[in-house]
């Protein structure tokens, strides 16, 4: 049984994005789509093994249609480009009234990398997701388990260990960053190639995102798909008034990001 669950369970996720399909779930409203706002979510890595129930159920707001699409493509950042591009432009979002985008980690590369060849007038508001943690993660993989990185995650988990962040430029649209401070499992299991490396710096600035507000949750990457009641209500508020809630705190976390992991 302990050699037949890993063998399961690594078949879940390498054929878990095949069953996956483009989420749309559309306010109740009447208005036409011209006056409509809606709500992007462009998830990353964690989706693989993750459902998006959480992602329905806080992002599902009142005057908002909701999107969720399948996009990635485990060959390249590019492809996920163009298969974004290809959603936006057969689900009209150029259309809308208003735009907003929630990208995890992935969904930042993937939509910078659309914003560089494409415009959309109607982008009203992004929040990227940003872990100096997390974000090491594909290339400590990359590094120690070559093999099994690339067959669950393809050729993507390298380019995406060996791209470094291209920041879109901001223009009229309101820019939110939204850090995390917490480790994940994966990151704790992988404590030691991780020590190796120079300590992360969780210092907005470092960042090289131009942005209008941004705010810091102890919550780990996986904890942002499992738990994402901690933050929706903030996110919200982020695309409703283009800053994030009061309560939202602007210093980086002090405690030790692999406290929970301690014994």
């Amino acid at each position: 049984m302990k050699v037949l669950l890993p063998i399961v369970l690594l078949f879940v996720l390498i054929f878990n994005d095949a069953w996956t399909k483009d989420i749309i779930i559309l306010d109740s409203n009447a208005l036409k789509i011209e006056e409509r706002e809606a709500i992007l979510v462009l998830t990353g890595f964690g989706s693989v093994y993750h459902a998006a129930k959480n992602q329905k159920l806080n992002f599902k707001q009142p005057g908002y249609d909701l999107f969720i699409p399948d996009y990635i493509d485990k060959k390249s950042i590019a492809l996920c480009s163009e298969h974004l591009e290809e959603f936006i432009v057969k689900q009209e979002l150029a259309k809308y009234k208003k735009i907003h985008v929630f990208a995890y980690i992935l969904g930042a590369w993937t939509l910078n990398t659309y914003l560089e060849n494409n415009t959309l007038p109607n982008l009203a508001s992004i929040i990227y997701d940003r872990s100096p943690l997390q974000e090491r993660v594909p290339g400590i993989l990359v590094n120690s388990n070559p093999f099994l990185s690339r067959l669950v995650f393809g050729k993507l988990i390298a380019e995406i260990a060996h791209t470094p962040y291209q920041a879109h430029q901001q223009k009229n649209e309101n820019i939110g960053i939204l850090m995390e401070c917490k480790a994940t499992k994966i990151l704790w299991k992988k404590k030691k190639e991780y020590d190796l490396m120079p300590a992360p710096f969780f210092s907005v600035e470092k960042l090289n995102q131009s942005y209008s507000d941004y705010c810091y949750f102890f919550i780990s990457h996986d904890e942002l798909y499992t738990q994402l009641e901690k933050v929706s209500p903030s996110i919200v508020t982020f695309f409703k008034t283009g800053k994030f809630s009061a309560d939202a705190s602007k210093e980086a976390c002090s405690i030790d990001p692999f406290i929970s992991y301690h014994k």
